[in-house]
C-alpha cells in the first residue's frame, strides 16, 4: 500500500514534525509510507499533481491554519481521481468541532494526538473520527529526523515537552494542561545529534520552555557546553519566570546561540484578566533588560491586538511598554478565535466579531473598531519595514527620542507609506520626508545617520536622495586592508552620536560581508582625494 503523509509547511526553511512522528509509528507496527513535503507558496495544482503522480493509496494531510484552504482543495480534487483512496486529516484545524459536513472529502479525521491511532485509522474502511483516548509516553518517540546532513539549512522543529498549565483562553493549549516531558537524558542526547550534524537552527515546540526552571537550566548548560559555534536555539518563554541564576548563565552563552520569544500579548489589566492569563510584567521587563543588557540573545516579544477588553488607545499604550524594552524584535499579531479555545467558546459573550474564514481573525469587538484595526495593521507593517528589519536602528533611535509615543510615530510614519511597491532605497527618502515634516531641527545630522544605517545594511550602488551628495565614497578597499571593507568620511562620530558633542570628522571602516562597522577613527579635516591614499594609516584596527 502507498501511503503519503502530506505536509504544507509556511516557508521551505520549515519542517514538519508531526508526519515525521507519524511516518515513525506507522513503521514500528510495518506499514511503509512516505513524507511529502511542500509550502504554502507553491501553486494547488503543482502539488496535487506531484500527489497523482504517486498514485496514493491512502493520504494524511497534516492541518493548520495556514494551509487547511490549501488542504481542502487538493485533497477534495485527489478524491476526485482517486475515489478507493483513503484520505485523512489531522492536527489542530481538524482535532476540534470536527465534521464530515465540514470536510466532505475524508474518510477519516484524527483528534489530538495521533501516534497511537494512525495505523488503524489508515486499515480502517469506515468514515471515522479517532479521538486520543490516552497520552503518548514522550519517552517512547523517537527522534524524529532520519538524515540531519541534508537539512543543515533548515529549521528543524523539537519537542521535549507536551501541553501547558496555563489557561489562556486564546490559545489551544489550553485545552491540554497536563504537561509532559521527555526524560532529560534522552533531550541531551536528542540535542547533541543536533550539536554533531551542525545544523542551522533547532526550535523547540515547547509552549513554555522554561516552566520547569531547574530542566530549563540544565539544558541552557549543556548547550553552552556544547556550543558547536553554528546551531542555534529558539525557545518560547515565560519571561517572567525567569531566575536569576538563569540570566547569569546565559550571559555566558555565544552571540546567536539561543533566540527567545516571550509573549506579553497585553499590558491592561483588564484585557490580560478577559484572556485567563497571568503575567506579571514588572518582572518581565526586568528579566528582558537583564537578557538584553548581556547583548548576546535576540528577545523577541508579541502583542497581540483585538483581546477582550483593550481599546485603540489601550493597545497602544501597551504597545509603547513593550517597546520601550528595546526587544530585537516586536512582533504585533492580531486575535484568532480558534476553535477550541475557551474564548471561542465565549466569543459571542465578548461580543468578538471575527472573519469565518482561515485565520478565524477578529474583525472588531465592543471596545475597538475594524476601522483601528485597520490601522494597526498598518502599524504592523511599519514596525516590520523600520524597526524589526533592523536596517534603520540609528536614524530610528535618533528620530523616537523625539516622539513621547514610539505608537504614535509608528501610526504617524504610517501614512507616508505609498500604497504600491517601492524599492529599498525609497524607505530612506520616507523616513527623512516623514522627519522634515515634523520639523526636526537637526535634519542634517539626520542625512548622515540614514548614510550609516545604509552602510550597514546594504551594497549601496547609489544613495538615497536624502543623504548628503558631498562626499563619495571610493569603490575598492584601500591598499593595505582586506577587500570586503567600504570606507566612509563622516562629520561626526555616528557611533556614538548622543554623547558627542563636537564635530570632528571620522572615518570609518564597514565590513561589508558580515554587516558590521570594524571602527572608526579621528581624521583631520583635509581634502578628501588627499586623505585616500592616508587610510591605512589613519585607521587603527583592533
Amino acid at each position: 500500500m502507498n501511503h503519503i503523509l502530506v505536509a504544507i509547511n509556511a516557508k521551505f526553511s520549515h519542517t514538519n514534525l508531526a508526519v515525521r512522528y507519524l511516518q515513525h509509528s506507522l513503521l514500528e507496527q510495518g506499514l511503509s509510507c512516505e513524507i511529502a513535503e511542500y509550502t504554502i507558496n507553491q501553486p494547488v495544482r503543482f502539488i496535487t499533481a506531484d500527489l497523482a503522480r504517486r498514485k496514493p493509496d491512502a493520504l494524511l494531510f497534516s492541518c493548520y491554519l495556514w494551509n487547511i484552504e490549501m488542504v481542502c482543495k487538493i485533497a477534495g480534487d485527489l478524491r476526485a481521481l482517486f475515489p478507493k483512496a483513503r484520505i485523512l486529516l489531522g492536527g489542530p484545524e481538524v482535532s476540534y468541532e470536527t465534521s464530515f459536513q465540514r470536510f466532505p472529502f475524508a474518510d477519516g479525521i484524527l483528534c489530538g494526538e495521533g501516534e497511537a491511532s494512525v495505523a488503524s485509522a489508515l486499515q480502517e474502511t469506515q468514515q471515522k473520527i479517532y479521538r486520543s483516548s490516552s497520552y503518548v509516553n514522550m519517552d517512547f518517540l523517537p527522534f524524529p529526523y532520519d538524515d540531519l546532513s541534508q537539512m543543515k539549512n533548515r529549521v528543524l522543529y523539537y519537542e521535549s515537552s507536551r501541553g501547558c498549565p496555563f489557561g489562556c483562553n486564546y490559545c489551544l493549549s489550553s485545552a491540554d494542561r497536563q504537561v509532559r516531558q521527555r526524560s532529560l537524558p534522552i533531550v541531551l542526547q536528542d540535542l547533541q545529534r543536533f550539536l554533531d550534524a551542525k545544523v542551522m537552527r533547532v526550535k523547540f515546540v515547547d509552549r513554555t520552555f522554561n516552566l520547569d526552571a531547574e530542566r530549563a537550566f540544565a539544558i541552557w548548560e549543556y548547550l553552552i557546553q556544547q556550543d558547536n559555534g553554528i546551531t542555534g536555539f529558539q525557545m518560547e518563554l515565560g519571561g517572567d519566570l525567569l531566575t536569576q541564576k538563569q540570566i547569569q548563565l546565559l550571559a555566558k552563552a555565544r552571540p546567536g546561540l539561543f533566540q527567545f520569544e516571550i509573549g506579553v500579548q497585553s499590558t491592561y489589566g483588564p484585557a490580560l484578566e478577559a484572556a485567563c492569563r497571568r503575567t506579571d510584567f514588572q518582572r518581565l521587563a526586568e528579566n528582558v533588560q537583564a537578557v538584553r543588557h548581556a547583548g548576546n540573545i535576540h528577545c523577541h516579544l508579541d502583542l497581540i491586538a483585538g483581546l477582550p477588553k483593550e481599546s485603540f488607545p489601550q493597545f497602544l499604550h501597551s504597545f509603547d511598554d513593550v517597546f520601550a524594552l528595546r526587544p530585537e524584535q516586536l512582533q504585533l499579531g492580531f486575535l484568532k478565535l480558534l476553535r477550541g479555545s475557551a474564548l471561542w467558546d465565549s466569543r459571542e459573550t465578548y461580543g468578538l466579531c471575527h472573519s469565518i474564514y482561515p485565520p478565524y481573525e477578529v474583525l472588531e469587538t465592543p471596545e475597538i473598531s475594524f476601522a483601528e484595526l485597520a490601522q494597526l495593521k498598518q502599524l504592523e507593517e511599519v514596525v516590520e519595514i523600520y524597526y524589526n528589519s533592523g536596517r534603520f536602528a540609528k536614524s530610528l533611535s535618533f528620530l523616537l527620542r523625539r516622539f513621547p509615543s514610539p505608537a504614535r510615530f509608528f501610526l504617524d510614519l504610517a501614512h507616508s507609506i505609498p500604497d504600491q511597491a517601492v524599492g529599498k532605497y525609497a524607505y530612506y527618502d520616507i523616513l527623512f520626508a516623514f522627519a522634515e515634516k515634523s520639523a526636526e531641527p537637526e535634519l542634517e545630522k539626520l542625512k548622515w545617520l540614514i548614510r550609516a544605517d545604509l552602510c550597514l545594511n546594504e551594497r549601496p550602488r547609489r544613495l538615497p536622495e536624502c543623504c548628503p551628495q558631498g562626499i563619495k565614497p571610493p569603490k575598492e578597499a584601500v591598499s593595505g586592508f582586506p577587500k570586503g571593507l567600504y570606507f566612509e568620511l563622516f562629520p561626526f562620530d555616528f557611533s556614538n552620536y548622543d554623547k558627542n558633542s563636537g564635530n570632528q570628522p571620522v572615518l570609518a571602516a564597514f565590513d561589508y560581508e558580515h554587516r558590521t562597522l570594524l571602527g572608526t577613527a579621528s581624521v583631520k579635516i583635509v581634502p578628501y582625494e588627499k586623505e585616500l591614499t592616508g587610510f591605512d594609516k589613519v585607521l587603527i584596527m583592533k
